[in-house]
């Protein structure tokens, strides 16, 4: 009998202390680009899900901030 959906989800998939670089990257980007998705990560964790968005979750098509609110738990 086929399985019409199968789920997969994960979850605390990034340890910290190891990083893949690369010789080319500019080092002093990736590390802005690092403290500011923590910052971000901060905002969310403490304000909710729907504190930070793109301009664009905001338009009337966009299902971003109704997708948010429909993980139960989090702050909407």
């Amino acid at each position: 009998m086929p399985i019409p959906l199968i789920e997969i989800s994960l979850s605390n998939t990034s340890i910290q202390e190891e990083e893949q670089i690369s010789l080319f990257d500019d080092s002093n980007q990736r590390e802005r680009a690092y403290a500011l998705a923590e910052t971000i990560d901060d905002i969310r964790l403490r304000y909710g899900t729907n504190s930070v968005l793109r301009a664009s979750s905001h338009l009337p098509h966009s299902t971003s901030r109704y997708r948010n609110g429909l993980m139960g738990g989090h702050k909407a």
